[in-house]
């Protein structure tokens, strides 16, 4: 299809092009001053949410990627790697919990607990993929436990209700205070304490902190299976592991050889979330090519921005038709169903974006134009003021910004997923015995 050159008074829904766009948005920044562990922990593991490999939010869309990826895959991150961690941080956590101490000698033996299954993956197979802090092993600033530690309790596996450092705490507090001793002002025996973690954790093997890998036994694939279905009955990790038993190689959660394992519902919703990662892939890319040209010396990142600007409207031009006949009203509550409805300054800069990959898909390159470049840069400018890296005077920003091109759409943390949902796919007879079922409650 032939390339024309459009003028700029195409989409109607451009009007919003104006000093409104992204007004009540605040761009923050974190420094750490006199914050406890606990705090600490609770940030990053906020942070994470907003944290999608080789994507910067910079025109502030984070919050629905966030909201389908929640939607999709709950209790995952873009840095969970492998799903063994799942059952190596209760376990440790249950090792640790075993022995008497304050608070702070339990998060010591934590980190030196860590540390050893470090060295333990290591050794089990020392090239394996996902073995966290291969690296960095006891110098490691981010342990696994607390990049897992969320998961845990979205997948129920883990009963307790707040951060490690509470944990810790209440560890303390029950190895001082035996069960049998507590009694209501009535002289009454309370009963049973709360569970930490869940009743039909696999018991762990003696030796997994001296020599371990990332295969899981039938035992603990099974559990991790039913704690995923149990608690996260309509996720499409869920829906994966109900409708298949063999691994999944599909690139796009959108593949049509996965449609047969989704409800009705989440067909709908996985076909919106494509369509949604297929316009802003152009939004990143314009982006990348507006901060590259004003940037010295990077020519070469120019000319990638702008292949994959041609390939992206190449993909628009094959869904011209869905893209025309897109129901935006039925998306935003669909947003609003699976998370929240977004700030209206945000819907404002989608629709109009959605706007211009419409006309896109009609072989017009309006992403050439300034009023379509003008809302690249309003955008940004609302979001981040005189630190927009599209502020001619603003050098010294874009100096300290390492460019990327992406190469295709964003694909809402399935890559991570894939991975761990084969891992529990794979289980295998091997090494069964020495994981049984535990009747643990408590750590």
């Amino acid at each position: 299809m032939s390339r024309q050159t459009a003028s700029c008074d195409l989409p109607k829904e451009l009007p919003i092009l104006n000093c409104k766009l992204g007004v009540g948005l605040v761009v923050s920044t974190f420094k750490w001053l006199d914050f406890s562990a606990s705090d600490r922990q609770r940030t990053m593991q906020v942070l994470d949410l907003f944290r999608e490999k080789s994507t910067l939010d910079e025109l502030g869309v984070g919050l629905i990627r966030d909201a389908f990826a929640d939607h999709f895959f709950p209790g995952t991150s873009t840095i969970q790697t492998r799903a063994r961690y799942f059952l190596f941080i209760p376990w440790i956590m249950k090792h640790i919990g075993s022995k008497a101490g304050d608070s702070q000698e339990l998060l010591n033996r934590l980190r030196s607990s860590e540390s050893k299954l470090i060295t333990a993956l290591l050794k089990g197979k020392p090239d394996e993929f996902g073995i966290i802090g291969k690296e960095a092993k006891a110098s490691l600033k981010r342990m696994p436990s607390t990049v897992y530690w969320r998961g845990l309790n979205v997948w129920g596996i883990r009963r307790f209700d707040g951060s490690i450092e509470q944990y810790a705490r209440e560890m303390e507090r029950r190895t001082r205070s035996a069960v049998a001793d507590l009694t209501t002002d009535d002289g009454e025996p309370v009963q049973s304490r709360t569970a930490l973690w869940s009743s039909s954790l696999p018991s762990s093997p003696e030796d997994f902190l001296e020599s371990t890998t990332f295969d899981l036994t039938d035992a603990e694939s099974a559990f991790l299976k039913q704690q995923i279905c149990l608690s996260q009955p309509d996720s499409i990790i869920a829906q994966l592991l109900r409708s298949t038993q063999s691994r999944i190689n599909s690139e796009w959660i959108w593949d049509s050889a996965l449609q047969r394992c989704f409800t009705t519902d989440t067909r709908q919703a996985v076909e919106n979330a494509r369509r949604f990662a297929l316009c802003v892939w152009g939004s990143s890319l314009l982006y990348t090519l507006m901060v590259a040209q004003l940037k010295h010396g990077a020519e070469w990142l120019v000319a990638d921005a702008e292949s994959q600007l041609g390939i992206w409207q190449q993909q628009l031009e094959q869904q011209a038709e869905i893209l025309q006949q897109w129901d935006l009203g039925e998306f935003w509550l669909l947003i609003q169903k699976v998370h929240q409805r977004p700030p209206e300054p945000t819907i404002q800069f989608v629709e109009a974006w959605i706007a211009v990959c419409r006309e896109v898909s009609q072989g017009q390159p309006v992403w050439q134009e300034p009023c379509v470049q003008k809302l690249i840069n309003d955008r940004e400018s609302r979001l981040k003021g005189p630190r927009s890296r599209l502020r001619r005077d603003n050098s010294q920003g874009r100096d300290s910004w390492q460019g990327s091109v992406s190469s295709g759409p964003m694909d809402y943390r399935w890559s991570q997923t894939r991975t761990i949902l084969n891992d529990i796919l794979d289980a295998t007879d091997a090494g069964s015995v020495e994981s049984g079922i535990s009747g643990d409650s408590d750590a």
